[in-house]
């Protein structure tokens, strides 16, 4: 049954756990009605649950386990969310995982996967949302990228290749969309190190310099910023129709002294 029209709507992906959870506890609280998508359906059910004790004004929360990417499933959590709500008010692309390793000694399938889940379950999603939001008239897209999306570091091919394909993505969705005139909404994310579990699962067997980094990511991902805060930053940055939302000034600079260098034609250098 389709949402009652008083409520906002909003599709998640990756809203069992980190930035999509606080995404939607924070929607859940302003009276949004939530499809949460993820592919931890026990982390999902349970993510369901505590936030529908917070759902204001009899708004639903919704959970529609997710593989992101598989463009059936995607295809079906825009069909159901359009079924059940009745309209997407915003949509948030935010699940994604993290690969190392040397480029040249990552196994194809590592590539595939990372770039399945972190960029074509973006490119599924817009071929899906996109339609209906136009047809209804009005919308926002959210597609989380990374700081990955507008530097590059060693060690992370596989994540930074799909995280810059999501900044470019979205860049030219937004000028698609200005030129023909839809009224949609669109913002990229590039956070900086938030304190989530991307880091839990990397390879403790991998060579030496790939194991230091991995080790640096996950204290540094440790000490990151709350999920809350970049949640509350998001948030903020759609009110405001922003396109990047930049949650840390360390992502800035990063872009900055990469096209610096681009523009000067220095090569990168490795520094430890």
């Amino acid at each position: 049954m389709a949402a009652d029209s008083q409520h906002k709507t909003a599709v998640i992906t990756g809203a069992a756990g980190g930035i999509g959870l606080a995404l939607a506890r924070l929607l859940a609280a302003q009276g949004h009605a939530l499809v949460l998508a993820d592919i931890d359906a026990g982390a999902l059910e349970a993510a369901r649950a505590s936030l529908a004790a917070l759902a204001t004004h009899g708004a639903p929360v919704i959970a529609i386990p997710t593989d992101v990417s598989d463009a059936a499933q995607i295809e079906r959590l825009c069909e159901e969310s359009f079924a059940r709500l009745g309209r997407v008010d915003l949509l948030v692309n935010n699940a994604g995982i993290l690969a190392t390793g040397r480029c040249w000694e990552l196994a194809p399938d590592v590539f595939d996967r990372v770039l399945r889940v972190n960029l074509w379950s973006v490119i599924h999603a817009l071929r899906c949302f996109v339609p209906r939001m136009a047809a209804q008239g009005a919308g926002h897209i959210v597609n989380v990228a990374s700081m990955a999306g507008l530097a590059v570091g060693p060690w992370l091919a596989p994540y930074t290749l799909s995280k810059q394909s999501v900044v470019a993505l979205t860049e030219g969705l937004a000028l698609e969309l200005q030129a023909a005139g839809m009224p949609i909404g669109v913002s990229v994310v590039c956070p900086g190190p938030v304190a989530t579990g991307i880091a839990t699962d990397l390879d403790g067997t991998a060579p030496q310099d790939v194991t230091r980094m991995n080790e640096a990511l996950r204290t540094g991902i440790a000490a990151g910023m709350t999920p809350e805060a970049v949640a509350r930053r998001i948030l903020d940055g759609v009110a405001a129709r922003e396109f990047w939302i930049l949650p840390h000034e360390l992502a800035a600079q990063a872009a900055v002294a990469r096209a610096q260098g681009i523009a000067a034609g220095t090569a990168p250098a490795f520094a430890l």
